[in-house]
């Protein structure tokens, strides 16, 4: 792998340095950098904010985080420390500190984890669908729960991500609730959906090794079922070519016993390639 700075620009409104590195090889791309000050003294430090398939992309990304960068200056996000006595959170640990963004939102960060935190008058104006009724959204994918219902306490890269998180993770709350309709190739879960319903009597990949000679050994079971303690969990190995794998389906590979070698236990592997 090898990276090529492709630009950088300074913004005087963000007050940010970012750049754009172009990377060739198998993870080829575009990463969005900032250049992060009084990290390394000896040398600049970039800190990744995106990655993104194209440049274009990239540069939306730079011009978003620029103006995230001027947006961030007009909202309020009171930091708090909590000390040794914060919050407990649903993870069971208790938050360190904290950004209080309005009355009754704020943010608690533990040493692993975060949640957007909604008392209970800011919580009752969650739709029913997404409401939590403790309040507390993970900072994973339910932050974006609270993003789509008190926006202009967002940036606009935060609300544009907040959607698309919206709409890859929960696509049929987010249906119910904006009466928005999805199309299968618009979200991620509607289209593992998809993928479950038509392989549900298939094998189906759940892991790799390598075999040798260009081959991988692929554990597969019905459904792509990985419930080892199930009655019903079953595993064969089967042979797949290394190029016919990685262009596999997003969410598994199905195997078809016709095509693809099985590996039975008391045969060796080599021997079966």
């Amino acid at each position: 792998m090898t990276e090529r700075e492709i630009e950088q620009s300074t913004n005087e409104g963000s007050g940010y340095t970012l750049r754009i590195v172009e990377l060739s090889g198998n993870y080829a791309g575009f990463r969005v950098q900032r250049l992060e000050e009084g990290i390394l003294q000896s040398q600049p430090y970039w800190y990744q904010l995106a990655f993104e398939d194209t440049l274009d992309a990239a540069r939306e990304e730079v011009r978003l985080i620029h103006l995230a960068g001027v947006e961030l200056k007009s909202l309020t996000r009171e930091y708090i420390s909590f000390g040794r006595n914060g919050p407990y959170t649903p993870d069971g640990s208790s938050a360190d500190y904290g950004y209080k963004y309005a009355e009754g939102v704020w943010k608690y960060n533990t040493p692993g984890h975060g949640f957007m935190v909604l008392d209970e008058e800011r919580n009752q104006q969650i739709h029913e669908a997404w409401r939590n009724t403790r309040g507390f959204y993970e900072e994973d994918v339910c932050w974006a729960i609270v993003a789509h219902h008190y926006p202009e306490l967002f940036t606009t890269r935060d609300r544009r991500d907040a959607k698309r998180t919206l709409i890859n993770y929960m696509p049929h709350e987010y249906m119910a609730v904006t009466g928005e309709t999805l199309a299968q190739s618009d979200s991620m879960r509607l289209q593992e959906e998809a993928f479950i319903e038509a392989s549900r009597d298939k094998w189906v990949s759940i892991s790799a090794s390598s075999a040798g000679n260009g081959m991988l050994k692929i554990t597969a079971t019905i459904g792509g079922n990985r419930a080892f303690r199930s009655v019903s969990h079953k595993e064969k190995t089967f042979l797949v070519a290394e190029a016919e794998y990685e262009h596999r389906a997003k969410f598994g590979m199905i195997i078809d016993p016709e095509i693809h070698q099985e590996v039975l236990p008391d045969h060796p592997v080599l021997a079966a390639a």
